[in-house]
Parts: C-alpha cells; sequence; structure tokens
C-alpha cells in the first residue's frame, strides 16, 4: 500500500457471531452446490468404476450432505477471518486508497479520487444492526470492477463499529478536501495531523571523468661521457727492481 502516511485510515471489524450465523446461511447455498452437484458427479463417476449394486446414491448424498454442514461454516470462519484482516481503507489528502476482498475471496486494489465520489450513505443491515455494526457507501458512478447490488455501483466499507463514528469523519475529509480547507480541519482535530511530504532525494552528483593520462615521451639514453684515460703505470725504481 501507499508508505506515505494517511490522514484516515479504516478496518472493518471481524464480529465471530455474525460471521457464525452467516455461515449457516452460506450452508443453505452451499448445500445446493456440494451436495447436489458432488453427489451426482460421484455417482456418476463410481457407476463407471463399480458395479451397480455397490453405487448407491442415498449413501453417497449423505456424505456429501455431512461434509456440507460440518466443513462449510468453519471454512467460511476462516476465510471471512482473514479477509478483514487485510482489507484496509487509506484516506489521503485527495484520494482514498482501499484493498478489500470481493466475496472474501477476489483481491481488489485500486484508488479512489474524491472528486469522484458523488454521495456518501450508511446503511445497516438487520444482522449487523444487532451486533453494533453498519456499512458506508460511496456512491461512484461508472466506477471499473466495483459492487453491484441493487443499483450500487461505487465502494463499500463493510462491517465498522458504530462507535467508531467513522461516517461522519469519511465525510468531513472528503468535503474539506474539495474545498481546499483540509489543512484547517485537521488542525482542529486533536491528534491528527497532515502527512509530511516524502523528503526529496539529493541531486546525484555530476560524473566526473578523470583526467587523461599525458603521453610520456620515450626515456632519452643518458649522455655519453668520454672515459679518461687509464694512467699507465709507473716504472719501478731501481731500489726496488733490485729488492
Amino acid at each position: 500500500m501507499e508508505k506515505k502516511r494517511p490522514i484516515l485510515s479504516i478496518r472493518p471489524y471481524f464480529d465471530p457471531g455474525l460471521a457464525m450465523v452467516q455461515s449457516i446461511m452460506v450452508v443453505a447455498v452451499g448445500f445446493i452446490v456440494v451436495t447436489a452437484a458432488g453427489s451426482i458427479f460421484t455417482y456418476l463417476l463410481l457407476s463407471l468404476i463399480l458395479p451397480a449394486k455397490f453405487v448407491k446414491f442415498s449413501l453417497i448424498m449423505q456424505f456429501y450432505l455431512l461434509v456440507s454442514v460440518a466443513g462449510i461454516p468453519p471454512l467460511f470462519y476462516e476465510v471471512k477471518k482473514r479477509a478483514l484482516q487485510r482489507t484496509l481503507y487509506n484516506f489521503h489528502e485527495d484520494y482514498l486508497e482501499f484493498q478489500y476482498f470481493q466475496f472474501y475471496i477476489n483481491r481488489r486494489r485500486g484508488r479512489l479520487w474524491y472528486r469522484d465520489i458523488a454521495d456518501i450513505t450508511q446503511h445497516a443491515s438487520f444482522l449487523q444492526e444487532h451486533q453494533r455494526l453498519t456499512t458506508i457507501y460511496l456512491y461512484v458512478p461508472g466506477m471499473i470492477g466495483a459492487h453491484r447490488q441493487r443499483g450500487f455501483m461505487g465502494l463499500k466499507l463493510e462491517d465498522l463499529q458504530q462507535s467508531t463514528g467513522y461516517l461522519n469523519k469519511v465525510m468531513d475529509v472528503v468535503d474539506m478536501a474539495m474545498t481546499g480547507r483540509l489543512a484547517d480541519w485537521i488542525a482542529d482535530q486533536p491528534g491528527m495531523q497532515l502527512p509530511e511530504p516524502l523528503p526529496t532525494p539529493p541531486p546525484a552528483p555530476e560524473a566526473t571523468q578523470p583526467p587523461a593520462p599525458v603521453a610520456s615521451s620515450p626515456a632519452q639514453p643518458p649522455p655519453v661521457t668520454e672515459k679518461a684515460p687509464e694512467a699507465a703505470p709507473e716504472k719501478a725504481s731501481e731500489g726496488e727492481q733490485k729488492a
């Protein structure tokens, strides 16, 4: 995600009770897919391998029913828990950077500019209201890859705790950023400040070329000097000869 520190960071809240209730609802849909499709496929496959008397459709169906009831709830629980732990919405000065998981499986990352947001609303389902949770809807006409439910197109911030008051904070950040008053608004909020700009790297030093080597002239031979003639040996004196 963005390395620059955001003005406002929002994460969804994982509620174990809500996840268990939703997992039971998923079993109703998973029963049709897993039990019916799995039973028919397994029955046809075994019919080609084993004699017909050893293949009983009722036993195969009971097996897949047990798998649906016992396997889908814990699987859905873990998948949703991990997805919400990795979901993040970072609000910066001009845009919102998000990461969420569609159907708790497919990861989506992107950037949403405040100028493209048409409206902001909040809604809580019956189960969310019971657990004191809510969902914030950011309406973005023409948003690519957005949610398409009941005519809604945009970005949903799901399973947020109602006690945090995120709706007012989101609306204030977007409104103040669009009107150019974000810095004044942040100054009035305790414990909040505009993120410092990233330091600019120092300019790279100019590459200096090493001085070109000076071509040295070939070494000149030492000057020739005339050698002094050696002195002729003196004749020995007569006394030395007699000795």
